[in-house]
């Protein structure tokens, strides 16, 4: 493969611009063609990428699915569930992992329940592309409520942040991982297994209780130890402000945040569409970006990738393109978003969930795949 030492880093926003580039990409692919998601789901979204990862002349293709889509499908338990038309899609999510497989595609599910239901909380939660020499990173899974969303990805091409995230890629596969961190070419980069979060985000909360001059934060679900993390810096008089969506897919952490913003000083505005982008700008230079979502399941046990990147470039497009939008169109919240005790029950359930995650294996697993 290609040496170089000069990045190009590219901000996509929205699954449409993401995966016009992406799956350019893919079939351009002549190398590798490494696939990572929680979600992966049989309709339209999951059959493009399936089909662009069956097209492909790449040499070798894999793809790591979560053993999260083999319960959930469009946000639904499928235990709980009766609906047929969600249960046809599981069928057709099965149909596409044996059709990558038939393609000569290796696929395999990480981090699976087993017999063991609290195993469910301790997912694998990173979202990742590596497609010769060029990475992606960022929050977008693959389904059509997904790609619905508001979300991101950030392109990166550089041959040896390609080849850092594949190792850890293949990590993930064999089931043998570790959290890491690299700088590589200019880049910082986290790959965290579940097994030594807190150790692991230590980077991150440093650099957010370091900021000099202003923060700002993009994220649905941001919990401690990040949120009271970013309170501090805003006590020491430092603008803060966390955008995070009104119809929030988990308006718990909605709760959560209206009774924070009223003891801090942090300036939470409310996005008014369902935001799933994951960002931290810190002080105008440097740009957190990722598969965390800033809460206390990314530090306690999801695996995750995160970088932080100071390309003024990247910035300058993740201000234009993502924050600027924000800024003008989310909103304060209203009265009608805050009760004292939706708040008071939120933080409690958040902080036991916490609790019992604790005392849960966090160590990764990985399984071949096999249909029911």
């Amino acid at each position: 493969m290609e040496r170089g030492t000069t990045a190009k880093v590219e901000l996509t926003v929205g699954s449409e611009e993401f995966w016009a580039r992406a799956s350019a990409d893919i079939a351009s692919a002549r190398d590798r063609v490494l696939i990572q998601a929680m979600t992966f789901e049989g309709d339209a979204a999951g059959s493009a990428v399936a089909g662009a990862v069956i097209a492909s002349p790449a040499r070798e293709r894999r793809v790591l699915v979560d053993d999260y889509t083999r319960h959930v499908v469009n946000d639904t338990f499928l235990a709980l569930s009766r609906d047929r038309t969600l249960h046809a899609e599981a069928t057709a999510t099965w149909d596409l992992f044996d059709a990558m497989i038939a393609s000569g595609a290796g696929l395999r599910i990480t981090n699976p329940v087993g017999r063991n239901p609290l195993r469910y909380a301790t997912r694998n939660h990173k979202k990742l592309l590596v497609i010769d020499n060029a990475a992606w990173i960022g929050g977008i899974n693959f389904s059509d409520h997904n790609f619905a969303w508001h979300d991101m990805m950030v392109r990166i091409e550089c041959p040896q942040v390609a080849d850092w995230l594949a190792a850890e890629f293949d990590r993930d596969w064999s089931g043998q991982t570790a959290t890491s961190c690299g700088a590589v070419n200019g880049f910082d980069l986290l790959s965290l297994d579940g097994s030594a979060n807190e150790a692991g985000f230590e980077p991150i909360l440093n650099l957010i209780a370091n900021a000099r001059q202003s923060i700002e934060v993009v994220s649905a679900y941001p919990t401690f130890p990040f949120v009271d993390a970013l309170a501090a810096v805003a006590a020491r008089g430092l603008p803060v402000r966390l955008y995070t969506p009104r119809p929030n897919n988990k308006p718990v952490i909605r709760d959560y945040l209206m009774g924070v913003a009223r003891k801090s000083g942090l300036d939470i505005r409310l996005t008014p569409m369902m935001t799933h982008a994951k960002a931290m700008l810190v002080d105008g230079e440097a740009l957190v970006v990722g598969s965390s979502n800033f809460d206390f399941v990314s530090h306690r046990a999801n695996a995750e990738y995160v970088a932080t990147i100071r390309d003024p470039a990247l910035i300058t497009a993740f201000t234009a393109r993502l924050l600027e939008p924000l800024r003008e169109g989310a909103s304060a919240p209203e009265a009608a978003d805050h009760s004292p005790w939706r708040a008071l029950r939120a933080r409690a359930g958040l902080r036991l969930a916490d609790v019992l995650v604790s005392f849960l294996d966090h160590g990764p697993r990985v399984a071949e795949w096999r249909r029911r």
